[in-house]
């Protein structure tokens, strides 16, 4: 497990790393930016993820499964292949959204500066994505920690630089322009990378691998950007581009939390994958129980201190999204809970039912948001998501239970305690806001006697 180690440790200190550029960044973006214009940011990268998401395929989730069913000598060929259809298709949707935007913008504002930086980054973003989706399952973590933090540093950098060049009132385009310019260029840095390693643009073999198996992947990644991301354009709608920015620097603060089950996510799949091909289905088991543990000791730690990490990480105009951060919590961990039926649905190749549980959920928590919103405000809409995931780990469990009767893994009292413990940190939590010595002290131990496990085992999990 010295291998397991390496690309687990290379996943975690890109985590440290982008994360800790993300922390000491999003006061200064959120102090130059101001609540109102923080928000339109948010907003339009959520349009962005949209687009990257619905424009280009999702071909980069097929690298693992061409890992499977190819032989190994041919990935170049068809990862260039599906990146070349993927582009194919993201331009000809680009054009289209350019049409629409030319004759409805002057009816609606739409800004068509905005579209085009925005269908530019969502190109770039892709790009990047299927390079990070390349490094992963070759195991070349390192790398993939070269590309992720280059991306995530010059992006901080150029919007800083160019948001102080733009007036108080329209300083959001600095923060647009900063992203859009960074993803574009190294996205195409790597699109020609792939394309020169791999010199196929055209597979029909490759093509009709892909295309059955992308295009649930499609609406799965869709509904999972309305199910994160359409509080923001709610809240936006229903209240106010502040009440939109509050909510999205305490979404960003609490999704450090995300981005950790991320990187553990990324390093125990390809694992998972080669345990169930080789029929090492114990040994998997072993890891994955000390994988829950790991994560919910985690979550429990990130609820307790969040606290007073916010308030020197958010200014005192932002403070209103503090006590949203334990509730946000509880919806990420009910993503890494639905993980595991979700990457068993998707070796065996089940992505159609994959988009439609993450349909449904969205679709739930769309009506919920609007529900809760008006009876909760900000708050409501977390609560939302927070459902609608619990929702969404439902059915993946129930339909992974289906696929093979008897063949996955896990048991649903597996994940129960987990659950339970992060919950009762919560409550701890809201009874200790003001005994923060109580809940840092709590901390500390849940992570003396994790550091003190790994040590003991040798092994992260």
């Amino acid at each position: 497990m010295k291998s397991n180690n390496k690309i687990i440790g290379f996943n975690i200190l890109s985590t440290i790393v982008i994360q800790g550029l993300a922390f000491f960044s999003g006061p200064i973006f959120s102090s130059m930016l101001g609540t109102a214009n923080y928000g339109i940011a948010s907003v339009y990268l959520t349009w962005v993820q949209l687009a990257s998401t619905v424009f280009s395929l999702q071909a980069a989730g097929t690298v693992a499964l061409a890992r499977v069913n190819f032989p190994m000598e041919d990935q170049p060929k068809y990862q260039s292949s599906v990146l070349s259809l993927a582009t194919m298709f993201y331009a000809g949707f680009s054009v289209i959204t350019i049409i629409v935007a030319a004759i409805i913008g002057p009816k609606t504002g739409l800004q068509m500066p905005m579209v085009l930086l925005g269908l530019s980054h969502g190109w770039g973003m892709y790009c990047i994505t299927f390079m990070n989706s390349k490094f992963t399952y070759e195991f070349k973590a390192d790398k993939n920690f070269i590309l992720s933090v280059s991306v995530s540093a010059l992006t901080i950098g150029l919007s800083i630089f160019l948001i102080r060049h733009y007036p108080s009132e329209t300083n959001y385009w600095g923060r647009i322009i900063g992203q859009s310019a960074v993803y574009t260029i190294i996205g195409l840095i790597m699109f020609l990378f792939i394309l020169k390693d791999g010199r196929t643009i055209i597979n029909r073999e490759y093509w009709k691998f892909t295309l059955p198996i992308a295009i649930p992947t499609i609406f799965h990644l869709l509904a999972n950007i309305v199910l994160n991301q359409s509080d923001k354009v709610m809240l936006q709608a229903l209240i106010s581009n502040s009440a939109a920015g509050i909510y999205a620097l305490a979404c960003t603060f609490g999704a450090v939390l995300n981005t950790i089950w991320s990187a553990f996510n990324n390093s125990w799949v390809p694992f998972y994958y080669e345990y169930t091909r080789l029929g090492q289905i114990e040994k998997m088991k072993k890891h994955a129980k000390n994988y829950i543990e790991l994560f919910t000791i985690v979550a429990i730690g990130f609820i307790l201190l969040a606290r007073e990490v916010f308030h020197l990480y958010a200014r005192e105009s932002f403070w209103e999204g503090t006590d949203l951060i334990p509730l946000f919590s509880i919806g990420y961990y009910f993503i890494f809970l639905y993980s595991f039926p979700v990457n068993y649905e998707f070796y065996n190749k089940k992505t159609k039912t994959i988009a439609a549980g993450t349909s449904l959920a969205a679709l739930c928590n769309v009506v919920l948001n609007y529900l809760f919103i008006k009876l909760w405000g900000i708050q409501g809409a977390v609560i939302a998501t927070a459902v609608a995931h619990g929702l969404q780990f439902g059915f993946h469990f129930i339909s992974a239970k289906r696929i093979n009767p008897g063949e996955f893994p896990f048991r649903l009292l597996q994940f129960i305690p987990g659950f339970l413990a992060v919950c009762a940190a919560c409550v701890l939590y809201w009874f200790t806001r003001d005994l923060w010595m109580i809940r840092w002290g709590i901390g500390v131990v849940l992570g003396a006697y994790i550091l003190v496990k790994i040590i003991r085992r040798r092994e992260i999990f």
